[in-house]
């Protein structure tokens, strides 16, 4: 017997639905939801969830605060305004507020050239400057921009004068020219 074209289409279609049916038992069927047993056998043991009440408490009466100022400036530095009471009071007294005493540092002391200047020269007309520095027994010839005694730069060399600075403070000093020790 032969099958026309319709028949087979309804065979394979029904033989799709059996298998289809198939696997929706054997996959999707056999589940525990089915029973309606969601959890693993055994005793129940409820989760360690903490009470939220008490923190929700005090959040609460944290945001209900209101900021009430005090007068003083948060964002300056030093003692608080005097109340009004306390202002009437100082007047009434005449003696002046005391104020906090701050330390002032103590500026460092200007540098000193320990050699003694006792003369300068230039050997080409129109050459740099060099002055004479004595050190005790030895004599230094410098120019401006040099540096002796590792911390002291020399600045300028004038007619009477030598000028120079300390390159750790910054700080200027100047020394006069003084005549050389006759021996």
């Amino acid at each position: 017997m032969a099958l026309n074209k319709q028949q087979k289409e309804r065979v394979v279609l029904a033989v799709l639905l059996v298998v289809a049916a198939l696997v929706w038992f054997f996959y999707f069927g056999k589940s525990d939801t089915a029973s309606g047993n969601l959890a693993k056998p055994g005793a129940y043991t409820p989760i360690a969830a903490e009470d939220y009440t008490i923190i929700f408490k005090e959040m609460g009466e944290s945001q209900s605060t209101v900021y009430k100022s005090s007068g003083r400036n948060i964002f300056i530095a030093g003692p608080a305004a005097a109340a009004p009471a306390e202002v009437a009071q100082a007047k009434a007294t005449k003696a002046p507020p005391l104020l906090p005493t701050v330390p002032v540092p103590v500026p460092p002391p200007p540098p000193v050239l320990s050699m003694k200047f006792f003369g300068y020269g230039s050997l080409p007309t129109n050459g740099p400057r060099r002055a004479f520095l004595l050190d005790g027994e030895e004599i230094h010839i410098v120019e401006e921009g040099d540096t002796v005694q590792n911390h002291i730069r020399i600045t300028h060399i004038g007619n009477d004068r030598i000028e120079y600075e300390d390159t750790l403070t910054g700080k200027k000093n100047s020394n006069n020219l003084e005549l050389p020790p006759q021996g």
